[in-house]
């Protein structure tokens, strides 16, 4: 089995990024102007299949995903965050490939600001923890200037969170991987529309998927 990792894929995707580019360019240049500006309800897929491997990067603003692009301010949002983190990871969920394929997924990476805070937050409690009472007038001077800084960092978020997931799968058949159905529709609702970018062994090609039409023809 070719069991290649994510990262020696990577160019292979930032050709297919190359390539997004050049055919937005020809044929949708005003609706890609648009979607670069993080359109809420739009999210791309780019899809790249080499012999018995095919990755998939997922890049979807927060919006989509949990219906708020901040940092998790209470415990149903925490929670909602936590629960969409776990299922975006199911790949096996997200996408439904040919059984025949046998299709398995080996590797995942999730990338998003609002986990990132997440990190943040938990560092800068340990910190003042660690702070000594002699300071705490000094360390109080100072928060205020941090606050500022968090809210600059909170509306920043708020307006461009996103989520970035690459999965990558191997197939042990890969003759019968003729299609590949994306499943976001169905388990994230508040997307409306994938632009899709897909390179496979044969040929290379866009497709516009919505909840009424979710399955690429390899």
């Amino acid at each position: 089995m070719n069991n290649r990792s994510i990262r020696a894929l990577s160019p292979a995707l930032l050709l297919l990024a190359s390539i997004s580019s050049t055919v937005s360019a020809d044929d949708h240049e005003e609706t890609h102007r648009q979607h670069d500006a993080h359109e809420h309800g739009h999210a791309t897929l780019n899809l790249v299949q080499e012999g018995n491997i095919i990755q998939l990067q997922l890049e979807s603003p927060a919006a989509n995903i949990v219906g708020f692009e901040h940092a998790p301010t209470n415990e149903q949002e925490k929670q909602s965050l936590e629960k969409a983190i776990s299922l975006l990871k199911q790949g096996q969920a997200m996408f439904t490939f040919p059984a025949t394929a046998k299709c398995e997924q080996e590797e995942v990476n999730l990338v998003s600001e609002l986990t990132e805070h997440d990190e943040h937050d938990e560092h800068d409690e340990h910190d003042e923890h660690d702070e000594h009472d002699e300071h705490d007038e000094h360390h109080e001077e100072e928060s205020h200037g941090h606050e500022g800084e968090d809210e600059s960092h909170h509306d920043e978020a708020e307006s461009h969170s996103e989520f970035e997931v690459t999965y990558q799968f191997s197939c042990a058949t890969p003759a019968a991987l003729n299609t590949v159905k994306v499943m976001i529709f169905e388990h994230f609702p508040l997307t409306d529309e994938i632009d899709a970018q897909i390179v496979t062994d044969k040929r290379q090609f866009s497709a516009e998927l919505s909840s009424e039409a979710s399955t690429i023809q390899l």
